[in-house]
């Protein structure tokens, strides 16, 4: 039986960048089948990669800069961010090195997706999101649950 893990990243301290937190809570309130595992990696970085052990694909969720317009909700693969690695948000180096160093430790890799919002930027010490960027939530939990399903 295949296992998924749904990884959420985002700083609740940073405006929009807390993103994939409020996912986080949201995709909390669902009941998941035991293959699927719902993580709150914060601010993680590479302490992050313990949550892609045990799983045979992974759902990564993030707050996006530079990838559509500001709400938009975009799905990617980790090529996507291997292009030009500084359009994710905050993290120190964010995603794409934790998929590098992912690399390295494990074989074979989870198949990987990314799931973020296009979020107009992030604010020191704000601890709420924007409306625009709140108004994707449902529609990202929609959507992620329909990538663990298949």
């Amino acid at each position: 039986m295949e296992t998924c893990h749904i990884v959420c990243f985002g700083n609740e301290l940073h405006g929009d960048d807390g993103f994939g937190s409020h996912v986080y809570t949201q995709l909390c309130q669902l009941a998941w089948p035991d293959t699927i595992k719902v993580f709150n990696a914060g601010i993680a970085g590479l302490n992050a990669l313990r949550f892609l052990e045990h799983c045979d694909k992974a759902v990564l969720v993030d707050a996006l800069s530079n990838f559509g317009d500001v709400g938009e909700i975009c799905l990617l693969r980790p090529e996507d961010l291997a292009e030009n690695p500084q359009r994710l948000t905050g993290h120190g180096l964010g995603i794409p090195y934790l998929l590098e160093a992912l690399k390295v430790i494990r074989q074979p890799l989870p198949a990987i997706i990314i799931v973020g919002v296009e979020i107009a930027g992030a604010s020191p010490f704000y601890s709420g999101l924007s409306d625009t960027t709140a108004q994707a939530i449902p529609d990202t939990i929609r959507l992620i649950c329909s990538l663990v399903s298949e």
